[in-house]
């Protein structure tokens, strides 16, 4: 149709936008309100509210994938204020599953309902980049693996000595996390300015560029983020973008590049020292949250709005792969070594693990990396069940 036409059926995009997102959250709230409703034991109840998501992704990934890269930076929008409430009623749903789980027995005493709620929902979520249910596992049985990895943990009973969550995190405890809108967007561009103005004023032009792009990427998405607006915040004028950078797809490129080139350099210097399964895997999930962390490239990463094969950078593929054959061949090592359930699928399962500690890395930033080390390691290793 002509693009004129479409005014007569919806007033501007973000109506259409608006359509989207009203319609896809609506679906899933009563899918999970039914599930809930059906009042089946805590561990139950959690796989059917992981397979209702992903039954929502398979069955529109792409409003799925528009979901978890705009809900964020529109709950800042005065028309979209709504997305704040439908998530906090989504979390309350998942957080009284986890919390009747922990009082009943059937989930460990020492979990934080509401902190872990947010962190299953960010990996389910997280996995609308990727996931099909037309794949290896159609969604129930997908839901049936991530129930495994996190409810059962990856570690076979014995041979990881698991710790007490709340002794893991940091003075702050983190009991109370909360998805509230960060506010006005003016509000958000001061707050990059601020953490801008902390840069040496002797740092070079690329270096600014570089960091400005970061905080815009992970405020704005990669999408909203335009080239004056990085050149505005990294205080170069704009014509001079393209001798530092050449293109925001390479500027993106080179930081993707740099954060894969980190982890991988970080993972051959663990794996020196010749590690045990358990050590290891330790080792891979406490360095992707530290890489995270000091790249602040995650919300990049997890949104995937601009797919590898069309940025102008082949070395980008090469070290995604190099860095998830570095999982799946430590999660392999583990299961001959009989240290991890024999069962585990290594490349579905260090997908989900990257996925969720990307995701999360956002979410939990009020953690700080620490705490975020501790707590992964021990849901992802011992897993969120009862002890026994």
């Amino acid at each position: 149709m002509l693009s004129g036409s479409l005014y007569h059926h919806f007033p501007s995009k973000e109506a259409m936008l608006r359509e989207v997102l009203d319609a896809f959250f609506t679906e899933i709230m009563n899918r999970h309100r039914a599930t809930v409703a059906r009042d089946h034991d805590p561990i139950t109840t959690l796989r059917g509210l992981l397979r209702d998501s992903l039954d929502a992704i398979g069955d529109n990934p792409d409003a799925a994938i528009v979901v978890v890269g705009e809900s964020r930076r529109l709950s800042r929008n005065e028309g979209f204020v709504w997305l704040s409430d439908r998530t906090a009623e989504a979390s309350g749903l998942w957080g009284r599953v986890l919390r009747r789980g922990v009082e009943e027995g059937s989930l460990r005493r020492d979990l934080h309902p509401v902190l872990l709620s947010l962190m299953l929902q960010s990996a389910v979520w997280g996995m609308a980049q990727w996931y099909r249910p037309q794949g290896t596992y159609d969604t129930d049985a997908a839901a049936g693996r991530l129930v495994d990895v996190f409810v059962r943990g990856v570690v076979v009973p014995g041979r990881y000595a698991s710790r007490q969550i709340c002794n893991l995190l940091g003075p702050a405890r983190y009991t109370s996390p909360t998805l509230r809108p960060v506010g006005p967007d003016e509000d958000a561009r001061v707050e990059a300015r601020r953490r801008m103005a902390r840069v040496s004023s002797e740092t070079d032009a690329r270096t600014r560029i570089r960091i400005a792009s970061n905080l815009l990427f992970e405020q704005d998405g990669y999408a909203g983020t335009t080239v004056r607006r990085i050149a505005d915040l990294a205080r170069v004028p704009v014509g001079s973008l393209a001798h530092h950078i050449g293109s925001k797809e390479q500027l993106l490129a080179d930081l993707l590049n740099d954060f894969l080139g980190d982890l991988r350099t970080a993972f051959d210097k663990d794996a020196v020292g010749q590690p045990e399964p358990v050590e290891r895997l330790s080792g891979l999930i406490g360095r992707t949250v530290e890489a995270h962390a000091r790249h602040g490239v995650s919300t990049v990463l997890a949104i995937n709005e601009i797919r590898g094969d069309e940025l102008p950078c082949g070395r980008l593929r090469i070290q995604r792969a190099k860095v998830s054959d570095t999982w799946t061949r430590s999660l392999a090592a583990g299961i001959r070594a009989g240290d991890f359930h024999p069962d585990l699928d290594p490349v579905f399962t260090q997908r989900v693990l990257r996925t969720a500690i990307s995701t999360g890395s956002r979410i939990y930033r009020g953690m700080g990396v620490r705490d975020a080390v501790g707590l992964y390691r021990e849901v992802v290793l011992a897993g969120m069940g009862a002890r026994r």
